[in-house]
């Protein structure tokens, strides 16, 4: 993909999404409603540390961080990410909406906050600020 412009972006097919939770069945939900609105999910993990492994191997457009997992924390995976793939829209996700866990989510590097449970518009939204957000892939 080329250029600066979100033009690539219109399509929701050509979006990849690697999906970070440590319980299986948020996974797969978050995983099903992103698939139901023809985005691909490319790739799971259970921990913070795999996540980022997989983004560097992967390169998705866009991840999803549970903020409360094993190896590293949502938050510690999203500041790792800014710092080795800047581009990445990343939504931390969590049960708890607090002013701290947004702040500490926003200074850790995200382009937005998803509060459990969720549904395919809070997703949608969270996509659509980061891929605003964000400097498109190159």
């Amino acid at each position: 993909m080329g250029g600066t412009s979100l033009a690539p972006f219109k399509k929701r097919e050509n979006i990849n999404v690697v999906v970070a939770d440590d319980d299986a069945t948020t996974r797969a939900a978050l995983r099903l409603l992103l698939q139901d609105h023809f985005y691909t999910v490319v790739g799971e993990a259970a921990d913070g540390e795999r996540a980022v492994e997989l983004c560097m191997a992967l390169k998705p457009h866009v991840v999803f961080l549970d903020i409360d997992m094993p190896k590293l924390n949502g938050n510690q995976a999203a500041q790792r990410l800014r710092e080795l793939h800047p581009e990445i829209g990343i939504v931390v996700v969590s049960a708890l909406s607090t002013l701290d866990n947004v702040q500490q989510a926003r200074q850790s590097g995200a382009s937005a906050f998803v509060v459990k449970p969720f549904n395919a518009a809070k997703l949608i939204g969270a996509i659509d600020s980061c891929l605003k957000g964000n400097h498109p892939r190159q």
